[in-house]
């Protein structure tokens, strides 16, 4: 799966290499694959983009640079229906909601909060660029199975079991090579012959978990204090306040 691609579009050096470190930092913790790039004017990115319009998945533009704005960098893009999304960035709050005809997938303000931007990206690559199917081969077969119906995935004999909600699938793959292609942030190892979607897991022990149809896996000690943290900073992201 191709990596989420970012450019960062900031004049000031600093600034753009403490967006550098929030990015790493966000997926990093999410285990998503990502590039990012930091350019100092708008001029360098566009010419970037002039050689290859599809370069860049998302960018992170300062509103306010000398020379040519974020923007209207984006406006030029646009109109050139360059393939991108814009964020942008900007320390003044009266240029907020400019640029509406664009359409940037947020504003932020500087200083830029890192709980806001881990929001915003991780919105952006769940909705554009997570993969949403599996696909798997046996002999002449080919099987496209959705991601999120796929409940664990088990080694068994040389042998991959997919569990789904619906049924069970036996494929010729290993479990690492079943990890290689699951899409990051989605599956993680609970124990040595389990691969699980954090999605379906409902409760964690010490020893076992719970899914959402009610099965249950064990947990094998080297996995848990692993597995626990990506559990709870999954229900972090995915939490509701209610009143």
């Amino acid at each position: 799966m191709q990596p989420y691609r970012l450019a960062i579009c900031e004049d000031d050096p600093v600034e753009g290499q403490h967006l550098l470190s929030l990015c790493d930092n966000i997926f990093s913790a999410n285990q998503i694959e990502y590039t990012a790039q930091h350019f100092l004017n708008t001029e360098t990115l566009s010419q970037v983009l002039e050689q290859n319009s599809k370069a860049f998945d998302l960018l992170l533009l300062d509103i306010q640079m000398k020379g040519q704005s974020g923007m209207d960098l984006a406006k030029e893009l646009y109109r050139r229906h360059v393939p991108v999304r814009f964020l942008f960035i900007t320390g003044c709050s009266e240029y907020a909601l400019k640029g509406y005809e664009v359409h940037p997938i947020h504003y932020l303000l500087k200083p830029v909060e890192p709980e806001t931007l881990e929001e915003v990206l991780l919105r952006d690559w769940e909705e554009n660029c997570r993969a949403k199917n599996l696909l798997f081969r046996s002999g002449g077969k080919t099987l496209t199975l959705p991601v999120a119906d796929i409940c664990y995935m088990e080694s068994r004999n040389h042998t991959l079991a997919v569990c789904t909600t619906k049924a069970e699938y036996l494929f010729p793959l290993s479990l690492s090579e079943a990890e290689s292609l699951a899409p990051p942030g989605v599956f993680y190892r609970c124990h040595n012959s389990f691969l699980v979607n954090i999605r379906q897991v409902e409760e964690i022990r010490r020893t076992s978990l719970r899914l959402r149809d009610g099965s249950e896996l064990p947990v094998g000690r080297r996995y848990y204090r692993a597995f626990q943290t990506a559990f709870i900073h999954f229900i972090n992201q995915n939490i509701q306040t209610i009143g």
